[in-house]
Parts: structure tokens; sequence; C-alpha cells
């Protein structure tokens, strides 16, 4: 990042002008939570933004450096490297457990779920991270919330996006009010981590994603900070109950989960309110956030496992957003410690789910709202709109007047792409990239140890849309069809089969079918396959294409009407040329060919798998 260079521009610019939200309750202001957590807490153990009244928050190595000191005064903590991020920092997490479960396979023997406290994903939203320190500390120091440790076992992130993190100015975030400064969004690629969970483009996401499948934690709190409107709320929510999520969990976090968590918050004096995503299907009703697994709760979600997103809202004094989040992991453990057992056995119920999946059962992986919707009061503020000398038109002026808006609310979804399981999928070996992403995923496969040629059904994939821009650093293929045709298949040796069998059977098909929303193909694995590598010359190649037309009555006839019918087509020398080349033996037939078959259970024998 061009830090320096910014930095020089910066300091001729207005000083940053954080906004104020007109709706901060007397409640919220007063943070009672985070008041008893710093009386409690040894002065040599409080955090920088308690130390600094919450104007600052510290950097990455004084994060680092407290959760250090937590290991060093408590044994049941253990502080584990995960990986290096792109500029070199080394990233860690911390493991909690009374029984000094340091690793997967002792944790899985307590029997106690797992709960990731994921902090700083998008580094300058700050909050997550402060009140992780502080939750700690209550846990391990002050032992004001040890009783945690004996239904569950926790594993906090210090700061994910750790470059981000430490490229500081006051003029990352204009939404955001306080710190004084903050980190920036993006990691030095400039890539979004919250958009990397599946395509897992970015260093710290392949770190995450080993911790991530070695651990396979029962729940995912990720901290967030949200921008928008000036609005009552102090934290907005969205989770995964209906047909993106194993129905086990789902139902788990709607029945246990969530009737707990709105009434414990507000009791606490929280405005609480859904991520809303836009509108419901009648153009009215508002849409909770549903996320693909690019995002991080959809990814959980096609783990079988159960997350929050939590969005603080920014235009509330940071002291208050690390108030939210201190509560909304609080509040979370605590209900979690009351139902732990029927957590862990919702999570091992899922993966047996599909574990026993089989070819042609349906798995749901993409949707559109729901039909269904319930009433929802909105806690929004009455705005003004004065004309703006500036921008010269009206421009939004919130008051401290609230504003109690009833409205629908839909939180169901309908099927969108529901694709009927296969037996298994090839992915031939020089596809060597999406096996490693397959491998990334904690997905397991078969070497296939011998060549072999069989006809088996391949998919075409004609029509394809490129995105304009590139987004991710990636253009997107936003869209296209598909069409099946038997032909014969070289499959080398060293090839993978996956078979769909397996607890991460969803996370396999997310990625492997070619609909699904954040595939493969759509993130752009197999662009290469779309270009066509040879040419004609129109002299050389009309001589054979006349002969075609003499010896083929039914292409002639196909051609004919395509002339007849499609005047541009007509009109057109080098089209009508390459239409029949591309029914001529020397067009490449494997160009906009899938390169993943998708196997039948009947020619599994054939294939010498199973």
């Amino acid at each position: 990042m061009l830090l320096p260079l910014l930095l020089a521009l910066q300091l001729a610019a207005v000083p940053p002008m954080p906004p104020q939200s007109q709706a901060e309750t007397a409640t919220m202001k007063a943070a009672q939570s985070l008041v008893e957590s710093t009386a409690a807490a040894p002065k040599d153990l409080r955090t920088h933004a308690e130390s600094t009244s919450y104007q600052e928050t510290g950097s990455y190595d004084e994060a680092v450096a407290f959760y250090r000191k937590l290991e060093r005064l408590s044994p049941m903590a253990k502080l584990v490297p995960l990986g290096l991020t792109g500029e070199g920092r080394q990233l860690y997490a911390l493991i909690v457990s009374k029984e000094k479960a340091f690793t997967p396979e002792t944790a899985r023997r307590t029997g106690k779920p797992v709960v990731l406290l994921q902090n700083g994903i998008h580094a300058g939203e700050n909050g997550g991270k402060d009140a992780a320190m502080m939750l700690l500390r209550d846990v391990l120091v002050t032992k004001r919330h040890a009783a945690w440790l004996d239904h569950s076992i926790l594993i906090a992130i210090v700061v994910f996006n750790a470059d981000g993190h430490e490229h500081v100015t006051g003029y990352n975030r204009i939404n955001e009010n306080g710190p004084v400064k903050m980190g920036f969004r993006v990691n030095a690629s400039r890539l979004n981590l919250n958009r990397d969970y599946l395509k897992a483009d970015t260093p710290e996401m392949r770190a995450w994603l080993k911790l991530y499948t070695a651990w396979l934690p029962d729940f995912l709190v990720d901290n967030h900070v949200t921008d928008g409107s000036d609005n009552q709320y102090d934290v907005t929510i969205a989770t995964h109950t209906e047909q993106d999520i194993a129905p086990e969990v789902g139902e788990w976090v709607a029945k246990k989960y969530l009737t707990r968590l709105i009434p414990d918050m507000e009791k606490l004096g929280h405005v609480v309110g859904w991520y809303i995503q836009g509108r419901g299907r009648d153009g009215d009703s508002l849409a909770v956030m549903t996320a693909s697994p690019r995002y991080s709760t959809g990814y959980a979600a096609a783990q079988n496992r159960a997350a929050l997103l939590v969005e603080t809202h920014s235009l509330k004094s940071f002291k208050t957003r690390v108030w939210s989040h201190y509560d909304i992991m609080a509040v979370t453990l605590d209900t979690i410690c009351a139902e732990a057992k029927a957590l862990r056995a919702a999570s091992l119920a899922a993966d047996q789910r599909y574990e026993a999946l089989k070819a042609g059962d349906k798995v749901f992986l993409e949707g559109n709202p729901g039909v269904d919707s319930e009433p929802y009061v909105q806690r929004l503020l009455e705005v003004e709109r004065p004309m703006s000398a500036v921008s010269g038109g009206p421009v939004a002026r919130y008051t401290a007047k609230p504003l109690d808006q009833p409205v629908r609310l839909v939180r169901t979804l309908t099927e969108k792409v529901a694709p009927a399981a296969p037996a298994g999928y090839i992915i031939p070996r020089q596809w060597s990239s999406v096996i490693e992403l397959i491998r990334l995923h904690g997905i397991r496969t078969q070497i296939i140890n011998k060549q072999f040629t069989y006809k088996l059904e391949t998919v075409k994939i004609e029509n394809a849309r490129w995105a304009p821009m590139p987004f991710e650093g990636r253009f997107q293929v936003q869209s296209f069809t598909t069409r099946s045709t038997n032909q014969p298949v070289e499959i080398p040796a060293g090839s993978v089969f996956v078979p769909i069998g397996q607890r991460a059977a969803k996370v396999a098909m997310h990625i492997l079918e070619p609909e699904a929303p954040d595939s493969a193909v759509r993130w752009g694995f197999f662009q290469s396959v779309f270009e066509q590598k040879e040419y004609f010359s129109d002299y050389v190649f009309e001589p054979y294409a006349a002969e075609m037309l003499k010896h083929d009555p039914a292409l002639k006839a196909e051609f004919d009407k395509k002339v007849q019918t499609d005047s541009t087509f007509a009109k057109n020398p080098r089209a009508r040329l390459l239409w029949l080349f591309q029914r001529s033996p020397y067009f490449e037939p494997d160009k906009d060919t899938y390169p993943v078959i998708a196997v039948t259970p009947a020619e599994l024998p054939a294939l010498g798998l199973r």
C-alpha cells in the first residue's frame, strides 16, 4: 500500500470529521459491562482502548502482546501461529480450554462445542478486537466468565486482517465514529477477506482455512461494523436458519439461540435489529441478508456449522460499539453453554446427514427471498433533506426523533439453485489449482492411479458473459447456459475423484457445480476453456465448408434455416464460415467444455471408483 504518499497528501487535508449518531442512549453511553470488566482487571492488563477512554485502539503488536500475557497468566490458554500475511506478519489464535485441549483431536474428545471469535477481517472496523481481549481477560484472569469453560472451548483470532490493521490513518473510514485512527478494510493486496472464503486467493484465508477445517468450530462469531443510515440500532445481526444450512443446525439456531439472543440483549439496553440485504419478492417487504459461501456465515453454513454476523453501528461511539461487541459475544456464550450438548449434537447430526448423501439427492446451494413474511418494526430516525450547495441536491440530515416504522420482514428462502448430487466428481490432474482448492477446504479425495478413456457425460458452457470490471482481483463469469453431451473423455493418471458421500459434500458442490453462486467456474478458475486457440483463413476453409454442406443434408438444412431467419448472420460472411467451422472436425472439441466430470453411480465400477 502507498501509505507514505497517502499520509503526505492527508497532511494538507481537512481534519477528519467523524460522524455522530443522533440516537445514542444513556445506557449505551454508560456501557455497563465494560465498566465492570475494567474495574475488575489489573491495571497492567488493560487494553489500549481502555487506557485512552476508547479514543484509540492499539496496534497489532500490542494486541499480540496482550494475548501473550493471557497465555502466561493461565495454563488454560495457548497462543498458536496460523500463518503469514502478505506482508509477512504472523497471524495468531488463542485457544482457551479448561482441559488444555489445544488440538482438534483432544478438543473433540471433551464433547464440548468449539466457539470461534473472529475479529478484524475488515481491519478498520474496530470494536470486536478490543471487546474480545476484555472478554478473554474476564474468562482467564478475573474469572468473571470462567464458567463458560465448563461447557465450551474458545478460539479467538487476534486480528484476521493484520496487514490492513497496520495501515492506519484517520481517513480510512469516513462513516465511522472513532477511534481516532483505524486500519483499512482490505489486505495488503487490496483483497477483501470477507469475499475470499471459497476461492481462497489470499494467504490470510488459506491460513484461516487450515484452522477452520481442522477444528470445525460449532459456532462462529464474525465481528464487523456496518455503514449506512443513522438509526436507533447499536447492533444488527444475520445468521442462517433456512434451507442453506443443515436442518439440524438451522433448527438449533432458530429455536435455541435466537429465542434467547435478542431478548437477552434488549434486557441489557441494546437495540438489536436484523441486517437487511434488500427487498422481498413483493418489492415492499425487507429481506434479511443471506450470505453465499464467499462470506463468513455462508461458508460456515456450507460446512454444516452455525455462525453469527455481528454489525455494530458505525455512527455510535467507539466505546458503545465495543460494549455491543462485548455483550453480544457474552450473551452468545451464555446461550451456547446453556445448550452446549444440543449444539454439539446438531453439528454431528448435520455431518452424518452429508456423509450419507447419495446420488440423486437434491442439495440447496442458493435461494431467493421467500414468500412468507412476518411483522417487523424498523427502528429508524426522522430525516430532513435540505438542499446542498456542494452537491446541488438534497442531502440527508438525521434528527434525534425516533421513527418506528412497521414493515414486513422476509427471513425465508425459495429455491434458486438446488442440483441433484452426482455420485462424485472427477477433476483431471492438470487442473491442479482446483484440486488444491478442494483439499484446502477439507474435502476428501481419491487419487486415480491409472489413465483411462471412457465415454462420459460432459457439460458444455455456452453463451458465457463476463463482468465488465474486475471484482476481488478476478473477472467473474456472470451468466451462461449449459448443455450436456456424451463424448470420450481422457482421464490422466493422477487425477482425483471427489466422492459425494462425505461431511464436506456441500462445500464440494458449491465449488464444482457451475451454477452455484461462488463456483470455480464463476470465479474464473477455468477461464482458458473459453478461449479458442486455433483459427482459420477464409480462403482455406471455404472449399471445405462447401463440401460439408454437400455431404451433410441435415447440416445444410440447419445452415439454410439460420441464414433465412437471422439477417445479421446472413450478411456476415465470417460469421457464416465460423458457424460451419464450429461444426467441423477442425474445431477444438474441448473448447467450452467444463473439465470436471460429474459421475453417475452406474459409471463408478467401470471407472474403478467407489
